[in-house]
């Protein structure tokens, strides 16, 4: 099964290819690199709609506190800054702890 990754945030980045990476809580069956990835814009929505398909090219797991820390993912993932990052994830994972495993999860960028 193909998996599938809804977005609420950062659509024309998505869009336009500058973000080309999502760090998500640990799955049951986590993302591995070569799957194929289905991007949605409000998965599960009313007005969901399909940002496109690309592959997995990279994937980790590293603790919150490691990721926190990076500006590099930080900018990656579409925010502007690491302090832009952890406000949202500790509004969206109300404050997740630093042993908090997430997977950063990567893809090809896909034509528009």
């Amino acid at each position: 099964m193909s998996p599938l990754l809804g977005f609420t945030v950062f659509k024309e980045k998505i869009l336009d290819g500058t973000k080309t990476q999502t760090i998500r809580k640990l799955r049951k069956r986590p993302i591995k690199e070569g799957d194929k990835l289905y991007l949605y814009w409000h998965l599960r929505q009313k007005d969901c709609e399909k940002l496109g398909e690309s592959i997995c090219t990279e994937e980790f797991i590293k603790p919150w506190g490691m990721l926190r820390e990076s500006e590099d993912t930080a900018v990656r993932d579409g925010f502007n800054s690491k302090t832009e990052m952890r406000e949202w994830f500790n509004k969206k994972h109300n404050f997740p702890d630093k042993t908090e495993l997430f997977q950063v999860i990567r893809w090809k960028e896909f034509p528009t």
